[in-house]
């Protein structure tokens, strides 16, 4: 307990400064220094380049929920570590969006107006996916039948 208290006090002096900064390649040193007592740091930087977006969803895809706009790279990334990142995600990119379906199809219930690829791919990886998606396209719908009778 007392060492979660500390720690939060270091980052929270860490970052006193970095609130307020972007762009310096010290500001960056101090940025992923914060990063090292834990992910969550991000939440208190404002504008953190890709390569603090990345270290911060390396060490968790939680960090993804803090950072406003991430980087197609780094949706990619918390993607990859787990599906359930693309729910943190306001506006997930395209690539992002397959890459989650592709782990579960069900994710697709979480992803607002996916299009007819993404759609595709979450019913190819099961049939069972056109349960979840609002409104799917007619090709989708033919396809997710296809393979229900085909018994795959």
């Amino acid at each position: 307990m007392k060492k979660n208290i500390i720690n939060g006090a270091v980052i929270g002096l860490m970052l006193l400064g970095l609130t307020e900064c972007a762009g310096s390649s010290a500001d960056n040193k101090e940025q992923l220094a914060a990063l090292e007592h834990g992910y969550r740091a991000i939440q208190m930087m404002k504008n953190p380049d890709k390569e603090v977006q990345l270290a911060a969803v390396n060490k968790s895809y939680y960090a993804i929920q803090y950072i406003k706009n991430p980087d197609k790279e780094v949706q990619l990334a918390a993607v990859e570590q787990s599906y359930h990142a693309i729910r943190y995600i306001k506006n997930p990119d395209k690539e992002a969006q397959l890459a989650a379906v592709k782990q579960s199809y069900q994710i697709i219930q979480d992803i607002k107006n996916p299009d007819k690829d993404v759609q595709m791919a979450a019913v190819k990886n099961s049939h069972y996916a056109i349960r979840y998606i609002e409104n799917p396209d007619v090709e989708v719908v033919k396809l997710a039948q296809k393979i229900m009778l085909e018994g795959n």
